[in-house]
């Protein structure tokens, strides 16, 4: 594993649930990937229907994107990772999918699948369709969702969100790509990711992402065919802090 000069990392694990048994094996833990920690983590998690491992990680600093790591392709912060588990060893706990889009790009890490996101808090991947979404914490004034494509640049932290933010940084190699939705500060102020809804209860919100935010207590649904949006609504307004969707 990568060492960070005795830096705080982030680690996702696989361990051991013994059969029958409610308590996880700790000494099972066999770590697979690590990235930096100084703040802003990401830490979401989840299979795509392509069997890959997608990670959302942030850009590693507490504000204003102090690494300088939004637009650089050289380390695992600021965006989604795509790794493939299926296959592990001691010497090689994940392989680099060969359809990442940034694998034969000179000093990028083959690992990344998107980039350009401050914070990407929680992400899900639609049962049906394999879309991938994130919820990214803005800084000073917009809050961002993203449905994430492979090889696409969210800007941070040359923009936040289609605002430009620092634009005496350098962008990286690829074009900005506009957010598929976007929250000034006056109605969210921490946005929490969701997941896409398949549920009975309530037809109309059938393949719609739901999502909140934690200041405001808000919640939001947003329906994408993968090539443009269908709707985007309020669909509560709630006292909650909201942490996470179920």
């Amino acid at each position: 594993m990568e060492a960070f000069d005795g830096q705080k990392a982030n680690r996702i694990s696989r361990v051991t649930l013994p059969r029958g048994s409610s308590e996880i094996d700790l000494a099972s833990e066999h770590s697979i990937i690590e990235w930096r920690s100084g703040g802003h983590d990401g830490g979401g998690i989840a299979f795509g229907l392509d069997g890959m491992l997608y990670i959302s990680t942030g850009d590693g600093t507490s504000d204003s994107d102090n690494w300088v790591s939004g637009q650089t392709l050289d380390d695992l912060l600021g965006g989604v990772l795509r790794i493939d588990i299926s296959e592990t060893s001691e010497d090689e706990p994940y392989r680099i999918p060969a359809d990442n889009p940034f694998i034969n790009l000179h000093d990028a890490r083959g690992e990344l699948y998107a980039y350009g996101l401050r914070n990407p808090w929680r992400l899900a991947v639609d049962a049906l369709t394999g879309h991938v979404w994130v919820g990214n914490n803005g800084q000073d004034l917009w809050e961002t969702v993203h449905l994430v494509r492979a090889g696409e640049n969210y800007g941070w932290s040359v923009y936040e969100g289609s605002h430009p933010f620092y634009q005496n940084r350098r962008m990286g190699p690829h074009p900005l790509t506009m957010p598929t939705a976007e929250h000034p500060h006056s109605e969210a102020r921490s946005i929490t990711g969701g997941v896409v809804y398949y549920g009975l209860k309530w037809s109309e919100l059938r393949g719609h992402y739901i999502y909140g935010d934690y200041g405001t207590g808000k919640i939001w649904s947003i329906k994408h065919d993968g090539e443009k949006q269908l709707a985007l609504q309020e669909i509560a307004d709630t006292p909650l802090a909201i942490t996470g969707f179920a």
